[in-house]
């Protein structure tokens, strides 16, 4: 009896202990048809890191997932560049990209009962990590990035992108939209081929784009009257996408994403100048190596 009970103690003790190297999921969540890291996001994933809840020698699975709003095919789409986007921080963290065994996206979240609003716990990244590795194979634990104390470099030409480092945003001038609608205007073109002549000229250079709209209170993004749904930032940033892979660059170097007006320059507009600053299409800087 007095030897079952140091048992049962020994192995409480010890639970603790063995829970820590064991298997953790880790959940990131992103706002409505966004698959870029905000700043939350990837100080989660620093803490991640620096609490050696991720170790070198770890095994880790990433993956990601959409609500039911919007087209399946989008959201199968979206679940994979939340997977991607996700990847790409912790390798650029240094995480070994070989010890990530699994980066995909699953679409949808199957719900028998849908809700207008969509489900936002749906709307995530699940970070699986194995830390049941040989102490071998567990390296000194990652540091945090360090802030070099070096300027960005202040880029006003779409000519230039090329020297921005990873994580910056230039905004496209010169890209111009009818009212309500996706289709770009002629006008525009001037200002894509340079963008295509930028990226056709860094092969190694990979963006996303990103659209804003403005004007709107009562719902995340505005309604686009060509298609009848209100994705018009989302349909804008694919407009563009579509445009530079018709030309012939790699869409594995592109992804899209529509933030609505969840990031706007003016947070409360009072001018036409400021609903112009608002509805905008920006280009994010993924990786240049």
């Amino acid at each position: 009896m007095y030897k079952a009970l140091l048992t049962i103690l020994f192995s409480l003790v010890l639970m603790p202990v063995f829970a820590q190297r064991g298997i953790d999921t880790f959940k990131l969540y992103f706002d409505l048809n966004i698959s870029v890291l905000n700043d939350k996001m990837e100080k989660k994933i620093d803490l991640l890191v620096f609490n050696d809840k991720i170790l070198n020698g770890s095994k880790v699975m990433i993956i990601g997932y959409a609500d039911f709003l919007g087209s399946e095919g989008h959201n199968k789409d979206l679940s994979i560049w939340r997977a991607e986007s996700v990847k790409n921080y912790l390798v650029q963290n240094g995480v070994n990209a070989g010890d990530i065994t699994l980066c995909e996206g699953k679409g949808e979240v199957d719900r028998t009962v849908k809700e207008k609003g969509g489900f936002p716990t749906d709307r995530r990244v699940d970070i699986v990590v194995n830390n049941k590795a040989d102490k071998k194979a567990i390296g000194k634990q990652l540091a945090p990035k360090k802030d070099t104390g070096k300027k960005k470099p202040v880029i006003t030409s779409i000519g230039e992108i090329g020297k921005l480092g990873e994580g910056s945003v230039f905004l496209l001038r010169d890209v111009y939209f009818p009212p309500d609608r996706h289709t770009i205007k002629p006008e525009s073109n001037t200002t894509l081929e340079r963008l295509f002549a930028v990226l056709d000229a860094n092969p190694k250079l990979k963006i996303s784009i990103e659209g804003h709209v403005c004007c709107i209170k009562d719902a995340p993004d505005a309604l686009d009257i060509e298609t009848s749904e209100a994705h018009l930032s989302v349909n804008r940033a694919r407009e563009i996408y579509n445009y530079l892979v018709n030309r012939g660059i790699d869409p594995q170097r592109l992804t899209y994403a529509g933030f609505g007006r969840s990031r706007p320059v003016v947070p409360v507009e009072q001018s036409d100048e400021d609903r112009e600053k608002n509805r905008r299409v920006e280009i994010r800087i993924i990786s240049n190596k």
